[in-house]
């Protein structure tokens, strides 16, 4: 699993730069969900999500500043657990509860040597060409610059060398639900040599937009994101250095990973182990003039999801969109396990068994603007991608006719407009299209139990 990864990362989803030969070959050996989206484009939301098979508006996690308080949290992983499993977790957690998910909890986040803003070393800014949001209102993070320390060093590979001594240990009798998380390529975007001048920026075919460039945008882009998180603060040399480590450090991780790999099979494991690969949402570099998450486009809702290895079908792609939601609910059926009934997200076991489409249903996708502190806070904004229809737009699931026709409204013809430069909201021709997919989303709504948001406090795993 990593944080933060645009699909465009990998070859295997048509990137001409992306360089990451052990994820691509995976991708393109199993079966690889072409357009699969994150039930919610925010860290905790999203990792939650995929821990419970639930939607982030029934568990009460809409962003980073909630935390998962159900009472008796049933975490997917403990069914595992409960079937005789050996269960670990290395790296990245953040699920905001009090209570585990992995038996074994452990790795390292981000490590001694730099945090989200700062580097905790001397370095010498202009030889490690760093590139500091220094102009946010919120958080001055690191979006770009050469890592301190070596590819061994990193928390990627450290996390990798954790995993192997795991396994090694384990009790071979058993079997074993492995998950390595990896921060990577989350801020802090500070990529070790050689893989922080890898990839050639020139080549990253992505706009530059600054603020003002595009029309309609709604006002959740105009007003937060491009205002906490705006491109217009980097030079356009800054903006090609933030992607060139961006995409080096995917290429970084991808070296990890295959280490892993590689020891998998010395041990004799990698042949008969399913191996589902997904990250909990992207990320922007200026496309839409802002960087960070939060949005519903492409870039930061839809995400690498594959699997691969024993069980699954070969050399397949589903182009129906999907739901990362489901990922657990399949591994479980995969597993011949019971999926309990509490599950909102469908399992995929039918398409990863035999690499066949099935009807395409609506996907959604949901956040809470509360964590940008100033505009809407509170309100929850909820996407539904439908066909070649995605919509976004504020609405309260307790009270539909609140927010039905508002400034967080979105609308994409996704087969016209891939790059999602158009927004239809206010098309007169595209007024039945609102309507319908607007009558999906209150549907979703009812079938399901909302939770009031829990504020987040001290002693909450994933602070």
């Amino acid at each position: 699993m990593t944080d933060e990864q645009r699909v465009d990362t990998m070859g295997a989803y048509g990137s001409a730069w992306g360089h990451t030969p052990h994820l691509d070959r995976l991708a393109n050996e199993g079966v690889r969900f072409d357009a699969a989206y994150t039930p919610s484009p925010v860290c905790i939301p999203a990792r939650a999500c995929l821990l419970t098979g639930q939607t982030a508006s029934t568990i009460g996690v809409l962003s980073n500043h909630h935390v998962l308080a159900l009472e008796n949290p049933r975490f997917l992983t403990w069914e595992f657990a409960r079937s005789g499993y050996q269960v670990a977790s290395f790296g990245k957690h953040h699920y905001a509860c009090r209570r585990q998910a992995f038996d074994l909890e452990s790795g390292v986040h981000i490590g001694p040597l730099v945090d989200c803003c700062n580097y905790k070393v001397p370095i010498d800014p202009a030889e490690y060409n760093v590139v500091h949001y220094d102009k946010g209102k919120m958080w001055k993070w690191l979006f770009a610059g050469r890592f301190p320390g070596t590819v061994e060093d990193t928390p990627e590979m450290q996390n990798v060398r954790q995993a192997l001594r795991w396994l090694k240990g384990r009790d071979p009798n058993r079997p074993f639900f492995l998950r390595l998380s990896f921060l990577a390529p989350h801020t802090p975007v500070v990529t070790p040599a050689p893989y922080d001048t890898m990839i050639d920026p020139s080549r990253i075919d992505l706009p530059i937009d600054q603020p003002g460039d595009l029309k309609n945008l709604p006002r959740p882009v105009s007003e937060s994101l491009q205002k906490h998180a705006g491109a217009h603060v980097f030079t356009r040399e800054q903006i090609l250095r933030t992607r060139q480590c961006y995409y080096g450090y995917m290429a970084c991780t991808d070296h990890c990973f295959g280490v892993l790999l590689d020891a998998m099979r010395e041990l004799g494991e990698l042949d008969r182990t399913l191996i589902a690969f997904v990250s909990d949402h992207g990320t922007h570099l200026a496309d839409h003039g802002f960087y960070q998450k939060q949005s519903f486009y492409e870039a930061s809702a839809r995400v690498p999801f594959f699997f691969a290895g024993a069980g699954t079908a070969r050399q397949a792609v589903v182009r129906t969109p999907v739901n990362t939601g489901g990922l657990l609910p399949t591994l479980m059926e995969m597993a011949g396990m019971a999926v309990p009934a509490q599950v909102q997200f469908p399992s995929l076991a039918g398409n990863v068994a035999t690499g066949v489409e099935s009807a395409g249903t609506p996907v959604f996708s949901e956040h809470d603007y509360g964590v940008w502190g100033g505009y809407r806070d509170g309100d929850r904004y909820v996407m539904i991608r439908d066909g070649k229809w995605k919509m976004g737009l504020f609405r309260d699931p307790r009270n539909p006719a609140t927010f039905a026709d508002d400034d967080g409204l979105m609308l994409h013809d996704l087969a016209a407009d891939p790059g999602e430069r158009h927004n239809l909201a206010a098309a007169p021709e595209c007024a039945g299209v609102r309507r319908e997919l607007l009558a999906k989303i209150d549907a979703w709504d009812r079938r399901r139990d909302i939770r009031v948001p829990t504020i987040r406090g001290e002693n909450v795993r994933g602070r």
